[in-house]
Formats: C-alpha cells, sequence, structure tokens
C-alpha cells in the first residue's frame, strides 16, 4: 500500500515538473516573441523619422542635399563596417546580451542628434547606425535559433515590425515637429521606445544563461551545426549583391521620397505620408512573402516581382512624380517586400544556428556598404543637375537589375 501511494506521489511530481517547464517555455516563448518584435520596431524610426524633417534640418544647419545625404549615408555605413563584428560580440556576451546592449546604445544616439549643431547630428547618427547595425546581424540568428520549427513565419514578422516602426515614425514626423515645435525633439521622442524595448530583451537575456543555445559556439549550438554545408561563396556573393540592390532602393526612398514629392508640387505637411504608405504596402506584402518564401521550392519568382515592381514605381516617379504619388508608393511598397524576402533567403540557406550569424554578417555588411552610396548619390546628383531625374534614372536601373540578381541568388 506504502508503495502504491509512493509511486502515485513520484508520478504526480513528475506531471507537476513538466507542466512546470511546459508553462517556463510558454513565457519564455512569449518574451522571446515580444523582445524580437520590440527591438524590430526600434530599428528604422531613427531613420524613417528624419528623412521628413530633413529640408527643416538642412535649412536650420546650413546644409545643402548633398550634405543632408550624408546624415542617411552614416548609418548605411555604420551597418555595413559593424555588420561584421556583431558575431564575435554574439560569442562574447550572447546574442540577447548583444541585443539587450543595443537600445541604451541607440537612445543615446538619438538624444544626441539634437543636442548641438551638425557635429552632433553626425556623432548621435553614427551611434544609431552602430546600434542598428548590431541589430539587424543578430536577430536573423536568434529567430532561428529560438523558432526552428516557425522561422518564416517570425522573419515575415519581425521584417513586418521593422516597416511598421518605419511607416509610424515618417506618418508622424510631422506631426511631432508641429506639436514640439522643432525638429530636434521630435527627434528626440523616438528615444522613448528605444529604452522601453530594452525591458523585454532584458528578460530575454536575464532567461538565457551563458553557454546556452542562443549563445553561437556554445557546444550545443556546434552540434546544431554538425553536418551542415558552409554556404557557397558564389551563393552568399549573390545574396549581398540583392540586400545591396534592395537596399539602395528602399534607403533613397526613404532618405528622398518626401523631397521628390514636394518640389513636384506636393505640400510639406503631406509629402511625408506616400513614404507611410510604402511601408503600410509593404506590411502584409512583407509578411506574406516571407512564410511563402520558406514554403516555396525556390523565391526566385518573389525576388522578380520585387524588381519589377520597384521598376514600375520609379518610372512613374521619372515621368509624373506628382500626379499619382499613392500609385508610386503601392508599387514602391510591393517593392521593399525585397527586405524581408532577403532575410527570408538568409536564414532558408545558412545551414545552421552559427552558420546563421555569419552568412547574416556577411551579406548585411557587404550590402550595406554597397548601398551606402546610394542616398549620397541621388543626393549629390539633386544638386548636380537642380532636379531629380538622374536621381530617378539611377534608381530606375538598380530596381531593374533587383530582378535578376534575385532571381539568380534564389536559384543557387
Amino acid at each position: 500500500m506504502t508503495g502504491g501511494v509512493e509511486e502515485t506521489t513520484a508520478q504526480e511530481g513528475v506531471h507537476g515538473t513538466a507542466r512546470g517547464r511546459g508553462r517556463a517555455e510558454i513565457v519564455t516563448t512569449v518574451v522571446a516573441v515580444t523582445a524580437v518584435v520590440a527591438l524590430s520596431l526600434n530599428l528604422r524610426p531613427a531613420l524613417a523619422g528624419f528623412s521628413p524633417l530633413a529640408g527643416e534640418a538642412g535649412t536650420e544647419l546650413g546644409l545643402g542635399a548633398g550634405a543632408i545625404s550624408l546624415v542617411t549615408t552614416l548609418p548605411l555605413v555604420c551597418f555595413g563596417v559593424f555588420a561584421l563584428f556583431a558575431p564575435a560580440l554574439s560569442r562574447r556576451f550572447g546574442a540577447e546580451r548583444a541585443l539587450m546592449a543595443t537600445m541604451p546604445l541607440l537612445a543615446a544616439g538619438i538624444l544626441l542628434r539634437g543636442a548641438g549643431a551638425t557635429t552632433a547630428l553626425l556623432l548621435g547618427t553614427v551611434l544609431v547606425g552602430i546600434a542598428i547595425a548590431i541589430g539587424n546581424v543578430l536577430l536573423p540568428g536568434v529567430v532561428k535559433r529560438r523558432f526552428p520549427t516557425a522561422t518564416g513565419a517570425m522573419t515575415g514578422l519581425y521584417a513586418s515590425a521593422i516597416g511598421g516602426g518605419a511607416m509610424l515614425a515618417a506618418a508622424l514626423a510631422k506631426p511631432l515637429d508641429d506639436l514640439t515645435h522643432g525638429w530636434r525633439p521630435a527627434l528626440a521622442v523616438w528615444a522613448l521606445p528605444a529604452l522601453a524595448a530594452a525591458v523585454p530583451l532584458a528578460l530575454l537575456a536575464r532567461a538565457t544563461p551563458r553557454g546556452a543555445v542562443t549563445v553561437p559556439g556554445s557546444q550545443a549550438t556546434q552540434k546544431a551545426d554538425v553536418g551542415r554545408r558552409p554556404v557557397r561563396r558564389l551563393t552568399t556573393a549573390a545574396l549581398a549583391v540583392f540586400f545591396g540592390l534592395q537596399s539602395v532602393v528602399f534607403y533613397v526612398v526613404l532618405a528622398w521620397l518626401p523631397r521628390v514629392l514636394t518640389e513636384a508640387g506636393t505640400a510639406p505637411a503631406d509629402a511625408g505620408l506616400p513614404l507611410s504608405f510604402v511601408q503600410l504596402v509593404s506590411l502584409p506584402t512583407g509578411l506574406t512573402v516571407s512564410i511563402l518564401a520558406r514554403t516555396s521550392r525556390s523565391q526566385a519568382w518573389y525576388a522578380a516581382a520585387c524588381g519589377v515592381a520597384g521598376a514600375a514605381g520609379f518610372t512613374g516617379l521619372l515621368v509624373a512624380p506628382g500626379a499619382a504619388p499613392y500609385a508610386w508608393a503601392l508599387l514602391l511598397g510591393l517593392s521593399v517586400a525585397s527586405f524581408p524576402l532577403a532575410l527570408a533567403m538568409i536564414t532558408a540557406k545558412a545551414g545552421g544556428p552559427s552558420h546563421a550569424d555569419r552568412l547574416s554578417s556577411v551579406v548585411q555588411g557587404c550590402g550595406y556598404l554597397m548601398a551606402a552610396a546610394g542616398p549620397l548619390a541621388a543626393g549629390l546628383l539633386r544638386d548636380a543637375t537642380g532636379t531629380w531625374t538622374a536621381s530617378l534614372a539611377f534608381l530606375l536601373v538598380m530596381a531593374v537589375l533587383l530582378a535578376p540578381v534575385g532571381w539568380f541568388a534564389a536559384r543557387l
């Protein structure tokens, strides 16, 4: 009789322990999803929120289009350079801890940008670029490790959150400018959500012991990578060029679309809305493409479609920029889905968790360094010619190239 009671008690203890582990796993998953989304929402507002205010900032600081384009180019240079160091930070401190540290750094950069003259703007922009670079690179690996059976959905979710943050910042830039009576406090507002995002990231980092599976180079991660073939150099190069081309398209649109429309006759107060519409269109499109790309045999057709849509949008801006701005924004929004597609291709082609970190680092590092010339070239062409015709023709070429390069990268 006593033996039966003891056996029953032992079984209840085992079931209770299993239920406890199950609840802990659910909580950890919720925290992980919250942390990923919170971080993603903060990866673009510091950039998208500046674009509609660039003219006002340039006027106050005495900067032309070429000089202002440097402000949008610096983050891309940082994305490219510091992307190469992100895996080392992940190995040293753990991916979650490294990501947690990016949010206070991002907030500091945002506040510094509006604290003084041109020097403060540039230094703050560099800090913003470093913080976002680390987040850009480490997120795909964290998603691949944390959500191995839902990588496509999570990639689409966090890519959509990145786009949603950009859309919100672009839409609120002018209202915040009016409310706070200046571009400096309007930019500083975005330090608050960055600090708030540090909370779930800190919880996730606390729940991740050192040496756990989420740290690249750990024993568990190495086991997960056993038997996985490293990505071929040709595949890596093709992905980097595709990532670079889509980044050129996105960041020039982010930096200059409001100015293009303003000079075409759109009221300054309304010029930021089509940019928000670009992001609005890209959210469901990007999420859908990310999920389909993970379940399809090839992502080639999606890549080609993004290039065709971008080419059509830039053709419209080139021929009649003020005639149908929301139609052009719709097409550009469809093209911007190439960003989550590129992320999905990285995670799909990476052999294992630590492979994802390394591939993400190389592809994003090289791609963003390639893209850094985009906003600067567009601004310099505008200053040199006095119109946006040459800049839009340049973007049309980039969008046309996006289709065959993406097709090639997907087929490798």
